[in-house]
């Protein structure tokens, strides 16, 4: 199911709550995530820029097969009306000159209620640390989105 709403669009508001915070970042709440410019990356950063920040990626055009089913308690919690509202982005760190994502963790954004969430998919605990190559072929539906794995 193709998301209907971009994280790149400057229409779209691009402040989240993570009611929870992130792994190993409890206390932080808030971020903003703005597109970097010419390549498919984007930061998350909090809005004083004063703390932490990421690096995240839509993993579906690197990996067209990726999906996950999202547990009724993550769909709780991040208010889900639409499926359409979702937008999955992957961490992404870097090594010399080797970029890597993080496919056991996806970070899911309800954009409708500004809402995100850092999903841990243990299934998939082999995949902390892929290597991110050049996007695959487009798939004919858009790419997989959270849902039910085939």
């Amino acid at each position: 199911m193709p998301a209907t709403v971009d994280l790149k669009d400057t229409e779209v508001k691009k402040y989240f709550l993570f009611p929870r915070g992130l792994p190993g970042l409890e206390g932080e709440k808030r971020y903003c995530v703005e597109a970097i410019p010419g390549n498919p990356f984007f930061v998350m950063l909090q809005p004083a820029e004063s703390g932490p920040g990421l690096i995240l990626v839509d993993p579906f055009p690197f990996f067209p097969g990726y999906c996950f089913e999202l547990e009724e308690g993550d769909r709780r919690e991040l208010q889900v009306e639409k499926e359409e509202d979702l937008v999955v982005y992957t961490t992404v760190t870097i090594e010399g000159r080797q970029l890597y994502t993080n496919l056991a963790a996806p970070v899911v954004f309800n954009v409708a209620k500004k809402l995100a969430k850092q999903i841990i998919l243990p299934e998939r605990s082999d995949q902390l640390r892929v290597p991110l190559g050049p996007p695959g072929p487009p798939e004919r539906d858009g790419g997989a989105k959270p849902g039910k794995e085939s």
